[in-house]
């Protein structure tokens, strides 16, 4: 299993694909593959769906720094890194189905999203998430959650 997500990876970075299929993989941890040397610079799409991560890397956005949309539902993942603020090109953010109880507030510093997926996390409340244009979808819960408060 090791050596087939290798060889994903590396098919990846050699013809610089701007989408990478990572779902049902069973991974616990993120593929430092991914993040090796200069990352995958022209990676606009990544689908993690279906694993068991907990985690993400800090220099996710450092390393993958042309990300558009980022799929991650369907994990365990319990808290997203600051770092996920410097994703200044990311759409779309799907978190959905995993183990959230706080969203961190440098999310608000991704200008150019357009749709964040929280449902099915055990969130209390929301930061603010700036807008743009037209005003991002956020699928969260039911009932609504509430939004930070400014302090």
């Amino acid at each position: 299993m090791a050596s087939e997500l290798c060889k994903t990876i590396s098919v990846a970075r050699l013809e610089k694909h701007k989408n990478l299929f990572l779902n049902y993989r069973n991974l616990h941890h993120f593929p430092l593959e991914l993040l090796q040397d200069e990352g995958l610079q022209y990676l606009e799409r990544l689908y993690m769906k279906r694993n068991s991560l907990t985690t993400l890397p800090e220099n996710l956005a450092q390393k993958l720094p042309n990300l558009v949309e980022l799929y991650l539902h369907s994990n365990n993942i319990v808290v997203v890194p600051e770092a996920i603020g410097s994703l200044v090109k990311l759409q779309c953010l799907d978190l959905s189905d995993n183990a959230l109880e706080i969203v961190c507030p440098e999310i608000g510093r991704l200008r150019a999203l357009r749709h964040l997926r929280l449902a099915n996390n055990q969130l209390q409340f929301l930061p603010p998430v700036p807008h743009r244009g037209p005003k991002p979808s956020v699928a969260c819960a039911t009932p609504p959650l509430p939004a930070a408060q400014p302090q």
